[in-house]
């Protein structure tokens, strides 16, 4: 559920930025590891890929940011 909200936000909602929807996926990644730490390894291998192609789909021009660049509020 987690995955496709955040899907759902940085591919349809045309309000987010670039900066705003990698945090989005940051802070994803986060909640979800912190549910199921054993996760991690499946997150990086399928999931992570997966967000990677719609922001590079959404956002062509961008590069992409460090994850110290985004603030993780949960």
């Amino acid at each position: 559920m987690i995955v496709e909200l955040t899907h759902n936000l940085i591919s349809a909602d045309m309000t987010v930025s670039y900066r705003e929807a990698r945090c989005l996926v940051q802070c994803a990644r986060k909640a979800i590891l912190d549910l199921h730490p054993h996760f991690e390894e499946r997150f990086e291998r399928v999931i992570w890929p997966h967000f990677e192609r719609v922001l590079a789909q959404r956002w062509p021009t961008e590069v992409p940011l460090s994850p110290d660049d985004c603030d993780v509020v949960n």
